[in-house]
């Protein structure tokens, strides 16, 4: 019997951590880093809330999107089509954003390669960013709405928080709001939450993702298209 087109990504990105895949594109690494020094540069502090609002209104456009990316991408990403709230029975995606402010329980897990630390949780394992000076911080495990869900915590250039959870199960539920942006050709999805936070989320290998921080729509966006965009150079 033939592998399924999920498992058969799954080899891929297994081949590819065993020693740490093919170089990433310079475009890439360079709209990484060009995002992050954007939200933390001389004039970030005065532009922030005024580039936020714009962002609420303006659609993302991608800079460049690779031949085939798009295709590639439906491997790994697949969005969630229907947006709507959970009640409070229901995994909540709004309140795994919310985890950001919360308190990690244990270390940091070492860094496996450039790409990725050590550590993965239901067949997605998480992203490395200490070359984008994001470097991991601490972990920690929650139920959500019933589900449960594993959280690896970064620091900012800022010395804030940023999270980063893989729900287990099935896509869940957008949040109401929610906006679906496309970067550098992969399609991801934002929204915002009280207090403050702002949130990208994805799927990966059929788990929900989230990335949420009191940071920029356009930081997350770029920090949580590098891995995709990497597994399929």
């Amino acid at each position: 019997m033939l592998p399924s087109d999920e498992e058969q990504a799954h080899q891929r990105v297994a081949d590819a951590l065993r020693t740490g895949g093919p170089d990433a594109p310079p475009e890439l690494l360079a709209a990484v880093r060009r995002q992050v020094d954007e939200a933390y540069g001389p004039a970030s502090a005065r532009r922030s809330r005024s580039r936020t609002r714009t962002q609420r209104r303006v659609g993302w456009r991608p800079a460049f999107a690779a031949p085939g990316l798009l295709a590639a991408c439906a491997v790994i990403v697949v969005l969630v089509l229907t947006v709507g709230g959970g009640g409070s029975s229901q995994p909540s995606i709004a309140a795994a954003a919310r985890l950001a402010l919360a308190p990690p329980t244990g270390a940091a897990p070492a860094t496996r390669n450039a790409r990725f630390i050590d550590a993965s949780y239901h067949g997605v394992t998480f992203p490395s960013y200490a070359r984008f000076q994001v470097p991991a911080t601490g972990v920690r495990s929650d139920r959500i709405g019933g589900r449960s869900a594993f959280t690896v915590f970064y620091r900012l250039p800022n010395g804030a928080p940023m999270s980063y959870t893989v729900f287990s199960g099935k896509p869940v539920r957008l949040p109401p709001g929610a906006k679906h942006v496309v970067f550098h050709g992969v399609p991801l999805t934002t929204f915002s939450t009280h207090p403050g936070i702002a949130g990208v989320t994805l799927v990966r290998f059929g788990r929900t993702c989230i990335l949420a921080g009191r940071t920029t729509h356009r930081e997350l966006l770029a920090l949580a298209a590098a891995p995709v965009l990497e597994q399929h150079v």
